[in-house]
This record gives structure tokens, sequence and C-alpha cells, in this order.
């Protein structure tokens, strides 16, 4: 019997839980648990961190948690309405039509996870070298 076999009867037995067999399916076959796609490949992992890094004439490395994106979007949900309609009404007048309260976590979800793709690489005329980017 496989080892994905003994930990999906371990289940069906009740002797662990479903998030427990997708740990072990994970370190046992190598990532094609539960969250695995249908071509066997593991979904792409959130970043943890936003990095900003100028290396050259001046150094600048800084490291902003991504959770702290999230907590901030939170925080929406504080805006009075007036202040609310203010915002909108200001975003309206440069290009950028939407209601600041309809952002839900799912779109926030979304966003970090495309940041993981994301990277910025500058060289400045001073010979600086910069570079924005989302990881581990």
């Amino acid at each position: 019997m496989s080892d994905r076999n003994r930990i999906l009867r371990m289940v069906a037995e009740g002797k662990i839980t479903v998030e427990e067999a997708d740990e072990l399916l994970t370190a046992v076959i190598g990532g094609k648990g539960s969250e695995s796609s249908s071509n066997g490949s593991s979904p792409p992992k959130s970043p943890a961190y936003f990095y900003v890094k100028v290396s050259g004439e001046d150094n600048v490395d800084i490291r902003i948690p991504i959770g702290l994106l999230r907590a901030g979007m939170k925080f929406t949900s504080l805006i009075p309405v007036h202040a609310a309609e203010h915002i909108n009404r200001a975003m309206r007048e440069n290009g950028m039509t939407f209601d600041i309260h309809s952002i839900k976590p799912e779109h926030v979800d979304e966003l970090i996870r495309h940041l993981g793709d994301m990277e910025i690489n500058v060289k400045a005329k001073n010979g600086d070298n910069v570079r924005v980017h989302c990881g581990e």
C-alpha cells in the first residue's frame, strides 16, 4: 500500500484530520496534497515580504511584512461615509473609479498572490541599482 493510500485510510478511519493528512501528503509525496492543481504542480505561494533594495552610492534595504497590507485593508471599514465619498471623488478625478468600501479580503488575497510575480529593477543614472520585489 502506498504512503498516499495509508494517509487516506487514516483519514477515513478518523485517526487524523484532513489538515493533518494534507501536511503528511505534502511531506511524503512532495506537495501533491489537496491544494495542488490538476497538473500536479503546487499553487503559487503568497509572498511574505515586500522588499526595496538600493545598492551603490546610496544603500537602502527595506523589508515590509505583507501582513501589513491585510491589516491596513481591515481599517477601510472604519473610514466614515463622508470621508470615503471624498476619497472616491478624488480617485475618480484621477481616473480611478471604484468605491473604497467595495474592497473585499479576497481582492487583497489575489493582489498579494500576484505580487509574488512582481519584480522591478532600475539602474539609476548615478550607478545605483534599485530592486523592488516580493518574496519569502
